[in-house]
């Protein structure tokens, strides 16, 4: 067995033994959204490449298209996803083990180092694909984001090196398809054009100038995923959580990201207490952060240094800050400070040094591979203790809180104790997040308005829109601030709010109800059925919008269309009665009295007692000319109310007529 085989080997066996507990993992956190309400994935088609705008995949049209391939074969079966995931995880780490034996060969790179490249590629490797920092990819199925284009990236920057040696066109081509491809997955890609030309004038040429003059046309070409991520960005994939225009200064986003690079190196060598979810950029100033400030430019500088001294090393520096930078420097993320997974690409930097340090240290190749030995199991078992933590929802909720305690972290725990009916916890803890996290308030908004407590869930949700004016969930909460007012009777203000959720997000059904609501509610019947076809057509099954609409459109003089209305509103649930009742009423003013018979037999069956529904039997009857039957249902319905003046006055007009027929 080749010395490449071994290693690939190797790196499966480790990383199967490290992710075996993971693969029962349920869906969490943004997993719903990729997975559960995507409608891009639903069916194997053109749609799977043009997700929704502020779904986790928008702007990433190949990780969505996977997802729909994972649902074609298992639909939500969260297995087939951590699956896949594993595969490409282990994957990347292959192509890892390539693309570092490839560069450790290179010119710029220690003689040393070049002849015990396939240890330390392979150690590295090891290193990387069961470091608990890696673990999101895998257990987080949304991540798979991340690891699919550092596939792509790994690719790219492989046939890069490989093209340095050789003429013709087949590796540079494929640099070229593998970074356009890894475009398609997530935007940290954009560095690897630069990544090339930084590991050409390190490793392969020497000198910038060497590089840009033998390879400027190769740069060029890879600079065509830029245009790729322009054109996918330009519909603005995810305006309310990425960009300048979040609300977040990227001033403040940057001392955020001080604090949390010097994070991620403590988790790189001591992998202890991980977050899923770090929560929003907090408010920081210069001072809050000046020691970690001062760590990032010591180590920015020590990579400096390293380029002019030790090459080989800067790279690493190179790498690892340059792979960092689209998600922790200056772009604000407003909805997560950090992210573990931020360090997936740039980790491979570190462990590769890690591992040239166990060959430069441990003074034996026996000794080298003991320590590699041991830190690979330490680190091994730590991902499969992690892995454990993401069996459940909830307790992976509250070890954030414990871990992380914020705002958002707050909010994590409430929604999951929601889902498992513990709900005056959860109501403490919204009320306790709403200071830090704003969006607390919206979540608390639709419980209240769950519970029937209107009053309080206006208020939650109009705090949401005030502090959160420019999140995605704005528009819903307008809406559903829209709803609690009509159910309070307050017509004129569900109307105002109604119409502003649909300013911002046109066809909205929550808020398109409301306001065919409030016509109906003032009897504009017109504009009542121009309110409620729309929305009828997001939500058919509606029994009493289409019932609404039904009565609309008789009151507008549209009898055949309010018939066929009120026929639909019957068909939805056959075991209503009030919709029989309501078809009969139609049937017998459209002058089809047999047929209101029938119907209105079928709602007396369901529920016996209603007088209204004997009375509209002896209507229906008397016009049949079943004189003694249309008696009898008068009588039955003064029985059950003698105070039903509709029937008693029915019964005294048959009776009146028997008097003048004898």
């Amino acid at each position: 067995m080749s010395a490449t085989l071994r290693a690939c080997v190797l790196i499966i066996v480790v990383g199967t033994a490290a992710f075996s507990n993971s693969f029962d993992n349920p869906l969490l956190l943004d997993d719903f959204e990729t997975v559960v309400d995507n409608p891009q994935i639903k069916r194997l088609g053109i749609e799977n490449f043009m997700p929704e705008r502020e779904l986790p995949v928008a702007g990433r049209p190949l990780s969505n298209a996977t997802f729909a391939l994972n649902y074609a074969v298992a639909g939500e079966d969260p297995t087939s996803y951590h699956a896949t995931n594993f595969v490409i995880h282990v994957l990347c780490a292959i192509v890892a083990f390539v693309l570092l034996r490839q560069l450790l060969i290179q010119p710029g790179v220690p003689s040393g180092v070049r002849t015990h490249s396939d240890f330390v590629a392979s150690v590295a490797a090891l290193l990387w694909v069961v470091h608990p920092l890696g673990n999101e990819v895998v257990n987080y199925v949304t991540q798979r984001t991340e690891s699919l284009m550092t596939l792509f990236y790994f690719l790219t920057m492989y046939c890069a090196i490989r093209a340095a040696g050789v003429s013709g066109r087949v590796w540079p081509s494929l640099a070229v398809t593998f970074c356009v491809l890894g475009a398609l997955c997530k935007e940290t890609i954009a560095t690897a054009p630069l990544a090339v030309f930084a590991l050409d004038s390190l490793v392969v040429f020497g000198s910038w100038k060497d590089a840009w003059r033998r390879r400027w046309s190769l740069y060029a070409a890879l600079a065509s995923c830029w245009v790729v991520l322009a054109v996918l960005q330009a519909t603005e994939p995810r305006p309310y959580t990425t960009g300048f225009g979040t609300g977040i200064s990227a001033w403040t986003y940057l001392l955020n990201q001080a604090e949390m690079i010097v994070r991620y190196l403590r988790l790189a060598v001591w992998p202890t207490d991980l977050v899923v979810f770090y929560g929003p950029p907090l408010p920081l100033s210069l001072p809050d952060v000046l020691g970690q400030g001062l760590l990032v430019l010591a180590a920015l500088v020590a990579t400096i240094v390293a380029c002019r001294r030790w090459p080989a090393v800067g790279l690493a520096g190179v790498w690892f800050f340059l792979t960092l930078a689209p998600t922790s420097s200056v772009l604000p993320i407003a909805t997560e400070v950090g992210a573990e997974r931020r360090m997936y690409l740039p980790l491979i930097a570190l462990t590769t040094l890690t591992a040239y340090l166990i060959w430069r240290l441990a003074g034996s190749i026996n000794r080298s591979v003991a320590v590699a030995a041991v830190l690979v199991l330490a680190l091994g078992t730590t991902t499969f203790a992690r892995n454990r933590e993401y069996a459940a929802a909830l307790p992976l909720a509250e070890v954030t809180l414990e871990r992380w305690p914020s705002g958002m972290a707050r909010l994590l725990v409430a929604e999951e104790l929601l889902k498992v009916g513990r709900r005056d916890e959860a109501l403490s803890h919204l009320r306790a997040a709403v200071s830090e996290a704003p969006r607390a308030h919206y979540t608390l908004g639709l419980e209240l308005y769950r519970a029937g407590q209107l009053e309080e869930a206006v208020t939650e949700f109009r705090a949401f829109v005030k502090e959160e004016p420019a999140f995605r969930f704005v528009p819903d909460a307008l809406a559903m601030s829209a709803r609690a007012l009509a159910r309070l009777g307050r017509w004129d203000e569900a109307m105002t709010e109604a119409q502003s959720a649909l300013a911002k997000a046109p066809g909205l059904p929550n808020a398109q109800v409301v306001v065919a609501e409030a016509h109906f509610h003032a009897s504009r019947f017109a504009e009542a059925v121009g309110a409620y076809r729309p929305y009828l057509a997001v939500r058919p099954n509606d029994i009493e919008a289409t019932t609404n609409l039904a009565i609309s459109l008789s009151a507008n003089g549209q009898t055949a269309d309010g018939l066929a209305a009120f026929q639909r509103a019957a068909d939805l649930d056959t075991n209503n009665w009030q919709t029989r009742r309501n078809l009969a009423l139609a049937l017998l003013e459209a002058g089809r009295p047999r047929e209101s018979v029938v119907e209105i037999r079928r709602a007396i069956a369901l529920h016996t007692d209603d007088s209204v529904s004997h009375t509209l039997l002896g209507q229906g009857l008397a016009r049949v000319g079943e004189m003694d039957a249309a008696a009898a249902a008068f009588e039955r319905a003064l029985q059950i109310d003698p105070n039903d003046a509709d029937a008693r006055g029915f019964l005294t007009q048959l009776r009146g007529l028997g008097s003048s027929a004898r």
